[in-house]
């Protein structure tokens, strides 16, 4: 592999892209490429891509623009087949950047070379320890691909597909763009899920087509950014991408089998839902919870997304009512706080979980828990008692919310068996049941049509 443009500069705040990827690990060759330097971190430097002498499989070129195409032609006439362009100012500027990025373009495809960008990270595979980006990024196997079209996606995983194995930046997707990433991505089998940013879409029926048959085979979630015209506006100078209409783009992603997204923070908790919990066979939820506000406000989640209560079964009331008093009328939302009162918040918390999963009206739970302070309230952390209750081949999803002072380690043990999967609000935990609901729909109409 060969790196065009490398600087000479080392150390934090220097963005050096080799050494971000000897610090990731990456134990192939690389050939830095800088007329002004003999090595670089160690490594013999060459003034030029043709004078290595040796096969090159893959180029990155991170070059002032004017510098990027003789630089392109230049890997072609070396026999480099595959180049990441990492420079701005292309299709994402003006009228001269557009010119460039043609010309670029023209020379590969007349030569049979790819490239991917430009004004991209690249790609990063954590599987072989591989990264293009000069940015730092998260190292975990997850089997999880993203592809998207701004390196933020990268750099801040965390807050957006919360997790990442493998992940293509197609920039200004010049050349390979979407249906070649969700085609390779659909095809590997580390990854079990795929999360898109897409702020434009060209070649639009291929993509669907490609799209329909991925989603059979494994879930694919889609963040549509360019709703307003502002957005639409600024996507065509960020990466160049014309957006197109919303509306028409959200109906077809969809038609494709492909799970909408459309508010930001919604990526992760996909991501997380569908990687951990069974798809819902409908849309009949049973709302568990100790708290009677609570259970409103779930029954008002759940609707917003499409979903109901469940109405459940006589059995499953019957077994909650002998622990309740006899003054307390039980229904869906199941409010457990009078019967907590009476027989401790664990027992009753544990039979209602139990009763709730076998209940044939019941197609997902949601459970609202107290997440108090430990070890001092221990008395009132359900969460080992819920897990011993979810089976780990389960039918039903459980998905919850955590309310009190200890939130972030009641969550942990909620979710520590990944049996249970908790959100941070109850709307958020809503909506993750109605992609479930929809993944399963999708999966079935499928089926019928062929």
């Amino acid at each position: 592999m060969a790196i065009i443009g490398i600087s000479r500069r080392s150390g934090p705040g220097s963005y050096n892209l080799m050494e971000n990827m000897l610090e990731y690990g990456y134990e192939c060759k690389i050939f830095p490429i800088n007329p002004n330097a003999e090595e670089i971190l160690g490594v013999k430097a060459y003034p030029n891509v043709k004078d290595v002498g040796q096969e090159i499989d893959l180029a990155i070129i991170s070059l002032p623009r004017d510098l990027v195409v003789k630089s392109v032609k230049q890997c072609i006439d070396a026999g480099v087949k595959a180049i990441i362009v990492v420079t701005q100012g292309f299709a994402d500027a003006d009228a001269r950047g557009k010119e460039l990025q043609q010309e670029m373009v023209t020379a590969a495809r007349h030569n049979g070379v790819r490239i991917l960008g430009p004004n991209t990270l690249g790609v990063v595979n954590n599987f072989n320890r591989f990264t293009t980006s000069f940015m730092p990024l998260v190292r975990e196997k997850a089997p999880v691909g993203l592809i998207c079209q701004s390196g933020v996606f990268f750099v801040g995983v965390a807050v957006f597909s919360g997790q990442i194995g493998k992940g293509i930046d197609i920039g200004n997707a010049c050349d390979i763009g979407f249906c070649e990433a969700l085609e390779y991505m659909g095809d590997d089998p580390d990854i079990k899920i795929i999360a898109i940013h897409m702020e434009g879409l060209e070649q639009t029926r291929r993509f669907l087509s490609l799209a329909r048959r991925v989603a059979k085979e494994k879930p694919v979630v889609v963040f549509k950014t360019g709703q307003s015209e502002a957005g639409a506006k600024a996507a065509a100078s960020h990466s160049g991408a014309m957006a197109g209409h919303y509306q028409i783009h959200k109906a077809a992603l969809k038609q494709a089998g492909l799970l909408f997204l459309d508010k930001d923070g919604q990526m992760g908790d996909a991501v997380r839902v569908l990687l951990h919990q069974p798809y819902m066979r409908g849309s009949r939820i049973a709302v568990i919870t100790p708290t009677g506000a609570g259970g409103i406000m779930a029954s008002d989640a759940l609707e917003k997304y499409g979903l109901e209560l469940a109405p459940l079964s006589e059995k499953t009331i019957s077994k909650i009512s002998e622990l309740s008093p006899e003054w307390m009328p039980l229904g869906n939302p199941l409010d457990l706080w009078p019967a907590i009162m009476g027989h401790g918040l664990k027992d009753v918390y544990a039979e209602a979980i139990e009763v709730v999963m076998e209940d044939p009206n019941v197609d997902g739970i949601l459970c609202l828990a107290i997440a108090p302070e430990l070890p001092d309230f221990a008395l009132l952390d359900a969460s080992e008692d819920v897990n011993k209750m979810v089976p780990e081949e389960r039918q039903k999803p459980v998905v919850g919310w955590v309310y009190g002072p200890n939130v972030k380690e009641i969550s942990e043990r909620f979710e520590k068996e990944k049996r249970v999967t908790i959100f941070q609000t109850i709307e958020q935990a809503a909506y993750s049941l109605s992609l479930l609901r929809d993944r399963q729909l999708f999966i079935e109409r499928a089926e019928r049509e062929g």
